[in-house]
Order: structure tokens, then C-alpha cells, then sequence
């Protein structure tokens, strides 16, 4: 930790995973008072706190594999020169919190930088606390989505993810809530353990928590509140951009018996929320 903040005006999208963040990245990128660079989600609170491998250099050398790639008949060179510079950053070291902030060089004018990633939900306090004393000014948003839809989305969308969607053809229930509880599928359901740690960590006016329900019944209204949160101007969403859906899970209903072997832990969710003081969507049961 250092005596004085090294971050600026810093927002972070915590999550949840298959919540909707990828469609608030395509609404709030556009946004001309928040800058991201160049990869959406860097990861590197997680790496920092949890797993260092994640961001080594081996690892940061495969992802730069597809940041370079580029065509050279319909390439724009200054674009190039751009995603050049920025992958220079991405490679260089040590990774540490100079590293993170080069990694925004072509921010411009932009007040806020920006940074989504849903592993930071898992962050523990002590690692929130320390991100609040390196920062200015922090806000972070946490969006949620009925559990057991969250869950079975993941499941969907990791499976496809690494070639398995074959798997759910094969798969009995037994074998499918197996695979459930021995993934991370029910760590990033855990809404409640993780909203304590950020209210332990943090001061409320640094936390955002809304419900994934409201882009499709209020997206604009989803954003407004965000936008007010962070303190920037309202900026008009095209219908095309409200409309668009964005990494989408293969389409499968919930195979007969999940649901209720879920339960429990989805209870366990609504019922702690509540205690925390949420209203909860009324399709949440």
C-alpha cells in the first residue's frame, strides 16, 4: 500500500458473471468520460490478490498473441501504431500498479478509467480496503442475476467455451450438479459473501449494486443510475446498442430435477439479500 493514491478516478464492473456486463461494456465504452484500454477485462486485482499466475509472463505473451493480430490489406496504421504501443505496456514488467496504469496511455481526456472483471467479485476485504487507499476516487457496480438462471448460463457458456456442450446431451442430473459444486459456478453465485466483503472493504458510496433484470425492462434506466453514480453527464443510447445481445449462452431449458437440487443455495441467496436490506426482483421467488 502506498501513502498516496496511485489510481485517479477508477470504475470497476465486479460482476456477476452472466449478468449483463458484456452489454454495459458495449454501452458504457462508448461513454467519452470513461476510458478502458485495450483488453475489457485485465484481471489484475485477482491476479494481485489471489492468483499471480494469471497475469505472468508467459500467460501476458498468449494473450498479446491476439491483441497483435491484425490484416494488413484493411488495417489502419495509426490504429496499429496504437494496439502496438499498448501491447509494448501489456508485455512489459514488473506487474504492479505502474504497470496497471500505463496499460491506460491513450486515455485522453477521459476522467474515469475502467476495468471489468468478473473474478475481482471474489477479491477478500483486506485486498478492497487496500484498493480504496491506492485510489482517488473508487465507485464500483455489482449487477446480479437470479441464481439459479446465473448458474445455468455459466454452465452453458463454459461449456461451449471449451468445445463440451456435448457433454449436456450425456450428462444425468447427478452428473451435471456434480459438475456444478466441483467448478467455481456456485463461488460466483455467492452474492451475499461477496457483497459483505465490499462493505467491509469499502465505503458505501463506492458500491453500486443493481439487478440484471432491469436491462431488459429498463436499460436505460439501468444506465442512468450508473452514469449518476459515477457523477458524468447522460449520454443518448442508440435502440440498436439497448437492443443488442451480446455473448449469449447456447440455447438449452433446465434439464427436470436441477432446479430443485439447486434450491437450497438459491434460498440461501434470496434470504441473505433480504437481510442485507435488497427489494428483490419477483420472478426471484
Amino acid at each position: 500500500m502506498t501513502d498516496a493514491p496511485v489510481f485517479d478516478h477508477f470504475f470497476l464492473s465486479v460482476g456477476a458473471m452472466k449478468a449483463g456486463t458484456t452489454w454495459l461494456y458495449d454501452v458504457i465504452s462508448r461513454h467519452p468520460e470513461v476510458h478502458f484500454s485495450h483488453e475489457k477485462e485485465i484481471h489484475y486485482f485477482y491476479a494481485q490478490a489471489l492468483r499471480p499466475g494469471l497475469l505472468s509472463d508467459r500467460a501476458r505473451m498468449r494473450r498479446a498473441k491476439g491483441y497483435l493480430a491484425f490484416d494488413p490489406e484493411v488495417s489502419h496504421p495509426v490504429t496499429l501504431q496504437r494496439r502496438v504501443r499498448w501491447a509494448a505496456n501489456w508485455l512489459d514488467g514488473p506487474v504492479d500498479d505502474a504497470w496497471f496504469n500505463a496499460l491506460f496511455l491513450h486515455r485522453g481526456t477521459a476522467r474515469w478509467i475502467a476495468d471489468f472483471s468478473n473474478l475481482n467479485a471474489l477479491l477478500p476485504t483486506n485486498h478492497w480496503r487496500e484498493i480504496h487507499a491506492r485510489t482517488r476516487k473508487l465507485r464500483v457496480l455489482y449487477t446480479l442475476r437470479e441464481p439459479v438462471d446465473r448458474l445455468w448460463s455459466h454452465v452453458r457458456f463454459h461449456l461451449k467455451m471449451h468445445g463440451q456442450s456435448q457433454l449436456l446431451e450425456n450428462w444425468t442430473v447427478d452428473e451435471l450438479f456434480a459438475h456444478i459444486q466441483q467448478g467455481d459456478y456456485l463461488e460466483h453465485t455467492d452474492y451475499v459473501a461477496a457483497i459483505a466483503r465490499m462493505r467491509k472493504g469499502l465505503p458505501s458510496e463506492c458500491i453500486h449494486i443493481d439487478f440484471f433484470d432491469r436491462i431488459s425492462a429498463d436499460p436505460r434506466g439501468f444506465v442512468a443510475d450508473i452514469e449518476n453514480f459515477k457523477e458524468i453527464d447522460s449520454q443518448a443510447i442508440p435502440d440498436q446498442i439497448v437492443s443488442r445481445v451480446v455473448n449469449p449462452s447456447p440455447p438449452r431449458p433446465l434439464p427436470d430435477g436441477l432446479t430443485e437440487r439447486l434450491e437450497p443455495f438459491a434460498r440461501s441467496q434470496r434470504d441473505g439479500l433480504k437481510q442485507m436490506g435488497f427489494t428483490l426482483p419477483k420472478h426471484w421467488g
